[in-house]
């Protein structure tokens, strides 16, 4: 503030005590070499930044301007001022009233009324002094402008002074010069006003001895210390011990004009943890004005993230054994296609025809079975959770079955014992998934893989609030018990058994978040959980789901082409597996289509621009030589934006861009798929 390369305060220099001759920016010098310790202001580094700020505006005032602040009303002017004040010398820390007694009579009442407030300007009574150092009378208007403390209070106001003795023209410039001054000293005060009220980082106020001077409310807000308690306390006192000798190597560098770009360090709560923050700074020779962003959320979402992969890593057990039971199963079925084609090959060069319907019936029941399968392993691998819905959880269990009969193993038994007609509960399918998952893969390893799981569904009502440390609430509810007669657990570690990362497992074989991730499902899904265990005694685990009272919304019933032929539609096959490729071709050729194919996007591109136009195009998406099926659809669109594009895949791991999926005519199938459902969505989209 005023200057930076201003000298030391000169010791002695007494209130009102003249410097001789100064230069026009002589004043600010003044100012910071006054020793305003013994005037109401106190010592210079104390005083308000309001003050400081309104301090530093008069300076730049070509009006004579003066600061008078406090109830005292200590003056603190600028050069062009002196020429007013009577006698020799300045009138630094002296009371304005005091300067101003001879005219007190006149202005005494404007001065009070911008105290209340209001800001004035004085023109119609004007005061009339002598200019001392020009000699003879003038004609002055006075101007008081309120100035506002950090509280937001009136603690003084700005008194400008203007001469009108050159004359109503001259005397209307000035005053819309003056006007304009006080509106620019008003915007700024608010401004900076505004900014440390609402800015969302903290910001202080330090001396250079690392004293805090000035906090704003959002330090109050993030560390619970309250700009009282910790008024005149070293900041060093709140910063970690670890960061201490950090702080001040990098304040002292700062200080010294050797530049401080970001400082990370922690403070204190008041509740006595640590927050991070990183800090930002400025400096006028005495006061340091530091701006901190709280990024321990930052830290959050790193501890967060971390915390996914270890769920991650804990999942690759299940999904080990998942993969290892979905090829067992995949190669028993595949057997079955094999075997079927093969005995009906045989039968077709004997001649024997007979048996041919039921190896095409044995076959399409293995394939079926197979996309089912598939269809499950898909659903697995989902990366994104569904949004909770109405749903029939016996239901749910049962196309679970496949899944959870893989995740138990070949030596494990299952239990059902299903309520008849179970209450809709609302639940997150692929969450309830994962705690199922969880539950039977602990069921199995309690076990050993060798013995008995019990799922069990129960509509349960209960009618008075819960005594123990459950707190179930009265109400309906659905129950899902899963039982195993595994090894059971103790009492001490039955306790602990939901905590995150709390394991009985050896080091290396679980992170201990399957239970944890279990009761964070079932808590956010309204409902309660709890284990009931003794040491060779199996486990149960109990939840209870609150009903639902909405219907279950029923599927969509899929559309049906009004015909069940083509009439010589053009369609335009891409796929890079040949025997898929071929198949579909015979297959919707002999359904009346006319199809021309391709293996790769360049052939396909290729064909679509030298023999189209096509009527649909059918493309998978993943294809080789790095274009893929959706780059495809997007150049084939450029060229024809009204093209049918039907999209297919086996394994939809990024969501099509909304700009391809929401267009007209556009359409996704999933692999594995009857030829006949292949058919009935090209005659679909052919008939929009």
């Amino acid at each position: 503030m005023f200057a930076k390369d201003r000298p030391h305060k000169a010791s002695g220099q007494g209130r009102g005590q003249a410097t001789g001759g100064q230069s026009p920016s002589g004043m600010a010098a003044q100012i910071a070499q006054f020793d305003w310790h013994n005037t109401p202001l106190g010592a210079l580094p104390h005083w308000q930044a309001p003050l400081r700020t309104a301090v530093d505006m008069m300076l730049l005032s070509p009006f004579p301007s003066a600061v008078v602040w406090g109830a005292e009303m200590t003056v603190v002017h600028n050069d062009p001022y002196l020429a007013l004040i009577e006698g020799d010398g300045h009138g630094l820390g002296q009371a304005f009233d005091t300067l101003w007694a001879t005219a007190w009579e006149n202005i005494g009442p404007w001065v009070f009324e911008a105290f209340n407030g209001g800001a004035n300007f004085v023109e119609n009574q004007p005061v009339r002094l002598v200019r001392k150092r020009m000699g003879g009378q003038a004609c002055f208007v006075f101007s008081y402008t309120p100035l506002r403390d950090e509280d937001h209070e009136v603690a003084g106001f700005m008194h400008t002074v203007i001469d009108t003795s050159a004359g109503v023209d001259a005397h209307d410039k000035w005053r819309e010069q003056a006007l304009a001054f006080e509106r620019q000293i008003e915007r700024v005060l608010a401004d900076r006003d505004q900014i440390w009220q609402l800015s969302r980082d903290a910001m202080i106020v330090v001396t250079r001895d690392l004293l805090l001077q000035a906090v704003n409310p959002t330090w109050q807000r993030v560390l619970g210390w309250a700009e009282d308690e910790v008024r005149g306390t070293a900041i060093l006192e709140l910063v970690h011990p670890a960061d201490r000798a950090e702080v001040e190597v990098a304040v002292m560098e700062f200080v010294h004009d050797r530049g401080l770009e970001q400082l990370e360090t922690r403070l204190r709560h008041k509740d006595g943890h640590y927050r991070m923050f990183r800090w930002t700074a400025t400096f006028d020779g005495t006061l340091l004005t530091a701006v901190g962003r709280d990024v321990s959320q930052d830290q959050d979402d790193a501890l967060r993230q971390l915390d996914n992969l270890v769920r991650a890593s804990q999942r690759l057990d299940a999904v080990s054994h998942v993969a290892g039971g979905m090829a067992h199963e995949l190669n028993n079925l595949l057997s079955g296609i094999s075997g079927s084609l093969e005995l009906m090959q045989r039968r077709m060069e004997q001649g024997r025809l007979e048996q041919i319907d039921r190896y095409v019936s044995m076959a399409n029941d293995s394939v079926s079975k197979a996309m089912s399968l598939t269809h499950h392993l898909l659903a697995f691998s989902r990366h994104q959770p569904l949004s909770p819905k109405p749903l029939d959880i016996n239901r749910e269990l049962n196309a679970m079955e496949p899944l959870l009969r893989q995740v138990l193993g070949a030596e494990m038994r299952v239990n059902w014992e299903l309520d008849v007609l179970p209450w809709t509960v609302c639940l997150d399918v692929a969450q309830l998934e994962n705690a199922l998952l969880n539950l039977l893969a602990n069921a199995r390893e309690a076990c050993l893989g060798r013995g008995l799981v019990t799922l069990r569904t129960i509509n349960t009502r209960v009618q008075a609030p819960s005594s123990d440390e459950r707190g179930v609430a009265p109400g309906d509810y659905v129950a899902l018990y899963v039982c195993d007669d595994g090894h059971g657990m103790p009492e001490i570690d039955l306790a602990r058994a939901f905590e995150p990362f709390f394991t009985t497992k050896p080091m290396g074989h679980g992170a201990g978040l399957g239970l944890a991730m279990v009761y964070g499902f079932v808590g956010q899904s309204g409902g309660h959980v709890w284990l009931e265990s003794e040491p060779d005694q199996g486990m149960k685990v109990c939840m209870l789901f609150p009903r639902c009272l909405e219907h279950i919304p029923q599927p969509p019933q899929q559309p049906v082409p009004s015909v069940s032929r083509a009439n010589g539609q053009r369609v335009l096959l891409v796929d890079d597996e040949e025997n898929l490729r071929l198949v579909m071709k015979e297959y919707l050729q002999e359904r009346g289509f006319d199809v021309c194919d391709a293996d790769d996007a360049r052939s396909a591109l290729e064909r679509f621009r030298h023999h189209g136009p096509f009527d649909l195009v059918i493309t998978d998406i993943g294809l080789p030589g790095g274009f893929s099926g959706r780059q495809v659809a997007r150049a084939m669109r450029m060229a024809r934006p009204e093209q049918k594009i039907l999209l297919i895949t086996g394994f939809n791991d990024q969501p099509l861009e909304p700009q391809l999926a929401n267009a007209p005519g556009t359409a996704l199938l999933l692999k594995p798929f009857a030829l006949s459902s292949l058919m009935n969505q090209a005659l679909l989209m052919l008939g929009e």
